[in-house]
């Protein structure tokens, strides 16, 4: 009996846990395909937080990049400058996206060069610990 009770308990945590990452809406996701010398790419996506708690993005992770950094654009007395962003709260009931001239991802280019029409895997890190996964197409700019 007393395995049953925690099992059921575990079960409710991890029910709740889980359905965080998957409240989200995530569309218009795509990386920019860079010139051949490009130093770095860029990533864009839009979230849409459908609950009445606000979600917090802490991160995003991929198989082909070292490291993927979330930047804000900023232009203060007519220069542009990027700022690094280790969270991006997404309100409750609100859409936050990544877009050219804003918020956007920042990734090293990979050895291969990626064309548009390559897909990528990028992994979506939430503040709760969960995570979700998307599937992200390379478009030309």
């Amino acid at each position: 009996m007393k395995h049953k009770w925690i099992l059921s308990l575990f079960l409710a945590l991890w029910a709740g846990v889980a359905n965080t990452a998957d409240t989200l809406e995530v569309d218009n996701a795509w990386i920019r395909e860079a010139p051949p010398a490009a130093p770095m790419l860029a990533g864009y996506l839009c979230l849409e937080n459908r609950t009445d708690t606000p979600v917090t993005l802490v991160g995003v992770e991929s198989p082909l990049f070292e490291f993927v950094m979330m930047h804000r654009t900023e232009t203060v007395n007519g220069m542009a400058r990027m700022l690094h962003q280790d969270k991006v709260v997404i309100a409750a009931g609100k859409r936050v996206c990544f877009e050219p001239g804003g918020l956007h991802l920042m990734m090293p280019a990979p050895e291969k060069r990626l064309l548009a029409g390559d897909r990528v895997e990028l992994d979506l890190l939430f503040e709760d610990g969960t995570k979700r996964h998307i599937t992200v197409p390379v478009k030309a700019p």
